[in-house]
């Protein structure tokens, strides 16, 4: 029987070693001069298990600090009549759904221009179609054109190849093949898959071969493309079969093999955008705190925090350390958690509601949120400017 450590921790509703450091139970504050607080929470994610949810995973982001987030939140509590007895203002209890029409325009204001929270709020968009598809160019076809002695990245090719898989794969496949082919890439790679017993390279290779036969067989110029790519996938064994070898047996989060380990997290690449992004819009240090969940135990902050501080100079858009700090909290003890659920939480809707499902939030609140969208955000189904004009292409759709 497995043992449960329930030890309790200052700062987070979370038990256990895994979640004893990275807390604060402090409220933040942009005056104490150790770096402006940028308040982030997630929304669809799961983890390195990117099918069978939400297509869209959601980062929204606060650039406040507790005291001027709780201003604005009790003027939401009065106007929005929400009762001073709820611990939280969460954005699906109380945003979402078909009656709470007058509380998303009240959002709605604070997020447009004029409104508190203008220029403040950004929301991080993820197509999990596209990142499957970019990790299988990158852990595959990447590895193998390196080996070749080939740049694939530089040169724009690496991109492409996952565009094309991702935006035409469903047509070269159908909807049903393309969401297996996603579906078992994901379960070779994710950290659940660690010994192999789950998907094994033959699996993959199955459908490899399977999906570039049926997509190979379609006349359409768009099945050419994603054939092209999953032609190159087919021979791409010896890469996938280091990859299993090299995966380590138990969970690494830090150290050497870390990264691998981590390879189909979105947050891994999410994360440390945001920040980076941040930085070079506000400013200085950073410090950025995450609301509490299972997934971002203290190992996680820890590889987040490493990729945050190394990204922006090995792309050399800043020349330092840009990152002051990376913590969690209790939504029910940080104001500017809850407005970042609010942000999460609206991305949500307007990304559902972009993908043609019936979201009266999204449908409300897509004017104001969609100019909120990071346009190095992977959006891919249409490019960042076309989501903002996504009620105008919805209509030509019909």
């Amino acid at each position: 029987m497995i043992e449960r450590d329930h030890t309790p921790n200052v700062g987070t509703g979370l038990l256990g070693a895994n979640f004893s450091r990275r807390n604060r139970q402090a409220p933040t504050d942009d005056h104490a001069g150790t770096g402006r607080w940028i308040a982030i929470d997630e929304s669809s994610y799961d983890g390195d298990q990117l099918h069978n949810g939400d297509r869209y995973m959601i980062l929204g982001s606060v650039a406040i600090d507790d005291a001027d987030a709780a201003t604005i939140l009790d003027t939401l509590r009065r106007e929005a009549g929400i009762q001073k007895s709820a611990p939280e203002v969460k954005f699906q209890k109380m945003f979402a759904g078909g009656g709470a029409s007058q509380r998303r325009r009240l959002l709605g204001e604070l997020l447009a221009p004029g409104g508190a929270l203008h220029d403040r709020a950004s929301v991080y968009v993820i197509d999990k179609h596209y990142f499957v598809a970019a990790k299988l160019v990158d852990l595959l076809l990447e590895e193998r054109f390196n080996t070749l002695g080939y740049d694939i990245v530089s040169n724009g090719m690496a991109r492409q190849l996952a565009l094309d898989l991702a935006t035409e794969g469903p047509r070269a496949l159908g909807r049903a093949g393309f969401d297996r082919l996603i579906a078992t890439a994901v379960g070779f790679f994710s950290k659940r898959n660690r010994t192999g017993d789950h998907v094994s390279v033959d699996d993959l290779f199955t459908v490899f071969q399977e999906s570039h036969a049926y997509a190979r067989r379609r006349k359409a110029p768009q099945a050419k493309k994603a054939a092209k790519v999953l032609e190159m996938l087919r021979k791409t064994r010896p890469e996938a079969e280091k990859f299993a070898r090299e995966r380590p047996a138990k969970a690494t989060p830090t150290g050497e093999h870390g990264l691998l380990d981590d390879s189909m997290d979105p947050l891994v690449t999410a994360v440390p955008t945001v920040i980076l992004h941040a930085s070079m819009r506000y400013g200085g240090k950073l410090q950025v705190l995450a609301d509490d969940q299972r997934l971002l135990t203290d190992d996680k902050l820890d590889v987040l925090e490493r990729g945050a501080t190394a990204v922006g100079v090995v792309h050399g858009l800043i020349s330092g350390n840009h990152l002051q700090d990376l913590v969690r909290g209790r939504s029910e003890d940080h104001a500017s958690l809850q407005l970042a659920d609010l942000v999460a939480g609206a991305g949500r809707a307007v990304a559902r509601w972009h993908d043609g499902q019936d979201d009266p939030a999204g449908h409300d609140l897509h004017p104001v949120v969609a100019p909120l969208v990071d346009p190095d955000g992977l959006l891919m189904d249409e490019e960042p400017e076309d989501f903002a004009r996504a009620d105008t292409i919805r209509r030509k759709r019909r």
